[in-house]
């Protein structure tokens, strides 16, 4: 086929052999194909109907492996159109981005440097004389003023002066984490201290007070708390903060 097309388009005009009515079949027979075909569904078509041994050489017929060579790069050049139209399907447009979840961001409450660890999570004797007690929280000494974080996303659940047996005032934000509530608490503040109200939304690492001396104190600092029920059940805070990849604030 593609020698008779050479013969047609180029031989034909060179030398003048092709006769007007061979010249008219020629492109009637172009014509009849339609533009949206490639060539390589015009030869696939040609191999499918066309007898190998109609029109090949006697050399060629006499190959036993003929036909299966010839089968086997139909088979290949519909392996590629297959493998062509797929990528003009799902092209760059087509292709769709992984999307990975954000995961939680929780903040310590008070920056790095700013603060020294005084009285940790436990049994201890109490610094006001009255004996050996539990302290539920853990207190972080600080100047007068200092930021203090949110330490995850969170609803401001109270704001007001101690309950439950803590003094002074006290903040706590409930927090949403894999399907549970856990409740962080904040205390010691002075009333000009307090920078959210009850039921605002807060951010992890949004200032939320000024840390203070206020209440039950023997110096400037911050009682933290975390209760992972409705209980009061309390756990030990650098350890939780830790076990969630808290960061400081100055990383962010």
């Amino acid at each position: 086929m593609l020698v008779s097309l050479a013969a047609l388009t180029i031989a034909a005009p060179l030398t003048g052999v092709a006769t007007a009515g061979s010249t008219d079949a020629a492109v009637a027979s172009v014509a009849a194909i339609p533009v949206r075909d490639s060539v390589l569904t015009l030869l696939d078509a040609r191999a499918a109907t066309t007898s190998l041994a109609a029109g090949a050489p006697a050399s060629l017929v006499a190959d036993p492996t003929a036909r299966a060579r010839a089968e086997a790069l139909q088979a290949s050049r519909a392996t590629v159109r297959a493998a062509l139209e797929t990528t003009a399907e799902d092209g760059a447009n087509g292709t769709r981005a992984a999307v990975a979840e954000p995961q939680p961001l929780f903040v310590m409450p008070l920056a790095a440097g700013n603060y020294r660890l005084t009285s940790a999570y436990g049994y201890r004797n109490d610094p006001l004389g009255r004996g050996r007690s539990f302290h539920t929280g853990t207190d972080m000494a600080a100047p007068l003023g200092t930021p203090i974080y949110a330490v995850a996303d969170g609803i401001v659940d109270y704001v007001s002066v101690g309950k439950d047996g803590r003094s002074s005032m006290l903040i706590v934000l409930k927090h949403e984490i894999d399907g549970r509530y856990v409740y962080s608490w904040y205390n010691h503040m002075y009333p000009d201290g307090l920078y959210v109200q009850e039921g605002q939304q807060v951010r992890a690492g949004e200032v939320i007070a000024a840390v203070g001396s206020n209440g039950n104190s023997t110096g400037p600092h911050l009682h933290l708390e975390i209760h992972t029920d409705d209980e009061l059940t309390t756990t030990e805070p650098l350890t939780w903060l830790a076990e969630h990849g808290a960061v400081d604030i100055g990383s962010l």
